[in-house]
């Protein structure tokens, strides 16, 4: 069990546009577009009637992959993250995930360490997914890529 490299980066905006242009001054391109409206996705992040935009930024040339996803909450929360128990509805830093080759075991490993699970497992686009909650309410996502 090991992490195996920095995988992603969460940043929650009020509006995309302007991020998407600094990071694209960085090398990052669109990968990625998906609107969150409920389902999977909003119940993984403990919102279930969560609404957003979730835009994936890839580091052109970076082997492995590395990307930035930004996550434009509709309406725009604010500064409260409420009783959500981390800082997962905030603006600016959302979360960081490392990517991982055996999501089960170093689960196992972590929860035997007394690290708090967020969520159950989730598959999405080819990769499987848990959260994670560290110190300070930073919150931590585990990344197994299919392949």
């Amino acid at each position: 069990m090991m992490i195996l490299n920095p995988d992603h980066i969460t940043i929650e905006v009020a509006d995309t546009g302007p991020a998407i242009e600094l990071f694209a001054l960085l090398g990052f391109r669109k990968d990625h577009v998906a609107i969150i409206d409920g389902g999977l996705p909003a119940r993984y992040m403990g919102m279930p009637d969560m609404k957003a935009q979730h835009i994936t930024l890839a580091l052109e040339g970076a082997d492995p992959q590395f990307e930035i996803q930004l996550l434009e909450f509709e309406p725009t929360p604010g500064a409260d993250p409420g009783v959500h128990p981390t800082n997962l509805r905030r603006l600016g830093f959302n979360h960081l995930a490392f990517r991982v080759d055996d999501l089960e075991a170093t689960t196992a490993h972590l929860v035997a360490n007394g690290v708090t699970v967020l969520s159950d497992e989730m598959d999405y686009i080819s990769r499987k997914l848990r959260l994670f909650e560290g110190p300070e309410g930073i919150t931590i996502e585990l990344v197994q890529r299919d392949g």
